[in-house]
């Protein structure tokens, strides 16, 4: 894990495979020993979540790193502009694209929170 970046390890748990309560706690230790903790971890939390709730169709097993975060953050402007238009030309407002733009991000934030928590063997 020491060889892994930041994102490598905050992404393990986004992945689609299960972990025991060991692993994870190695995750958190590695985590801690760089300093990635408060503000700043929640902040990478947010970005990862918010990115890596795509991998409900990548199914990836191995890995999510900076790329896939990168890939994600591609995807999500294409579909919350899609969103957004869509939902300014059924309401003739641009608050109401602003609205689908923003409802739209935070559903799939909300997915991708959902999919962290779901990592772990219960």
């Amino acid at each position: 894990m020491e060889d892994w970046s930041t994102f490598e390890l905050i992404g393990e748990r986004y992945l689609d495979t299960q972990h025991d309560d060991e692993y994870l706690t190695r995750l958190e230790a590695e985590l801690a020993r760089r300093r990635v903790v408060g503000p700043g971890r929640w902040g990478r939390e947010y970005i990862a979540a918010s990115s890596l709730w795509w991998n409900i169709i990548w199914w990836d097993w191995v890995s999510l790193n900076e790329e896939d975060v990168r890939l994600g953050w591609r995807l999500n402007m294409v579909l919350f502009g899609a969103a957004a238009l869509v939902a300014g030309v059924m309401s003739k407002s641009f608050l109401g694209g602003i609205a689908g733009f923003v409802g739209f991000h935070i559903l799939t934030t909300c997915i991708g929170f959902g999919l962290r928590q779901g990592t772990k063997k219960r």
